[in-house]
């Protein structure tokens, strides 16, 4: 069943979220409660695992759960008592609506994938229905986020929240802003010479949290995989991290591959070879996926080789991957609390609205490392 199957005009996996929300405020799930399983939940909705694991990641992202391998699903101990994203009705005005809100804009290469939705979210939740409108934005490419940027510069908007497209260079309507001094956050990532505030993960100390697990596991040769060119922001700081690790740890020259530009349009068939001589020549066994969609391509590709995971390779990816053929929480994965990033880029473009902060804020989120079944010891 599709993942984004609506009642009434809202996604299934929202609803499913929502309804979890309620039986907490309401007291019908408690502090330390076990939720349905997944199976249970896909059965009583009737929707795809990976609709189910979205709205239990969001809830889990958002404090109200606790996931734990093997257990299942509880309430967490502490859950927020007010949602952190708004779905409860407006109340009835007393007066007339104003006559105009302040828009804002949320720009985003994506928001199919749950990293993007739960950043998205974490942005809108600091924004009151009442006093702001809201505009969400897919830029998709380059020339699409420099056209939109045009767009709100021309209209309306009053800030933005843009989590760029991964390019070393900044546009000249990066510029234009910066030279306006437009309210403008940066969200995942910062450009260089473009003095403006932003918010991100560490993600060179993300690097090295691979590999002193791979390596505290036996893993001498390790390969990273990714979408993109190896000098775009994220991945340059991500494989700085690698190599760090790597060197603190005594690994040879060659212990960290790299492989950028990799492309999950292709046939599985297409990159076999080439990963059967990775791993029997090369000796690597481990795999880093730089993105979740990668992540999920490389599970596939090993299936199809008959090699398994954890047994014959570890696989380790940035952020929880979603697929449809294995269970989201079966992976090892770097965490980078994407919902309080973009929440602190909310908080941080709110101050600017609301109280004329001119300060230029540059915030570094600390990443976690989640591990699970996808990696495991060296089999001699």
């Amino acid at each position: 069943m599709a993942d984004m199957t609506e009642i009434s005009g809202l996604p299934m996996y929202l609803k499913i979220k929502n309804d979890i929300m309620q039986r907490i405020r309401s007291n019908l799930l408690l502090p330390g409660d076990r939720l349905p399983t997944e199976f249970q939940l896909m059965e009583e909705y009737g929707v795809s695992r990976i609709t189910v694991s979205r709205a239990l990641g969001e809830l889990k992202a958002e404090g109200y759960v606790e996931r734990f391998p093997n257990k299942g699903t509880f309430v967490a101990q502490a859950a927020p008592a007010v949602s952190l994203v708004s779905e409860a009705a407006v109340p009835e005005r007393t007066g007339d609506p104003p006559d105009i809100l302040p828009e804002i804009a949320c720009i985003l290469p994506t928001i199919s994938d749950l990293f993007s939705l739960s950043m998205l979210n974490g942005a809108l939740s600091v924004f009151s229905p009442e006093k702001y409108l809201c505009h969400i934005f897919r830029s998709q490419n380059s020339k699409m986020e420099n056209y939109l940027l045009r767009r709100c510069l021309d209209t309306n908007i009053s800030g933005i929240v843009l989590f760029p497209q991964d390019q070393p260079f900044f546009s000249n309507e990066l510029l234009s802003i910066q030279l306006r001094k437009y309210p403008l956050v940066l969200l995942d990532r910062y450009l260089p010479r473009l003095d403006t505030s932003y918010v991100i993960a560490d993600n060179k100390a993300a690097g090295e949290l691979c590999v002193d697990h791979l390596s505290g596991l036996g893993h001498q040769r390790i390969a990273f995989v990714t979408a993109t060119r190896r000098d775009t922001f994220s991945v340059k700081y991500r494989i700085a991290g690698l190599y760090a690790a790597a060197e603190r740890r005594g690994m040879a020259d060659n212990a960290i591959y790299i492989m950028e530009c990799f492309d999950q349009g292709k046939t599985l068939a297409h990159y076999q070879e080439t990963f059967r001589k990775l791993v029997f020549e090369n000796r690597i066994t481990a795999f880093i996926a730089a993105e979740s969609g990668v992540c999920a391509y490389l599970y596939q590709l090993f299936s199809s080789m008959n090699m398994k995971v954890p047994g014959d390779l570890s696989l380790l990816s940035f952020d929880k991957p979603l697929t449809e053929v294995k269970n989201p929480d079966f992976f090892t994965h770097i965490n980078q609390s994407e919902f309080l990033m973009g929440k602190e880029a909310g908080n941080i473009l709110l101050r600017r609205l609301e109280q004329r902060d001119m300060n230029v804020y540059h915030k570094i989120i600390a990443p976690t490392l989640e591990v699970h079944y996808s990696t495991g010891a060296v089999v001699l």
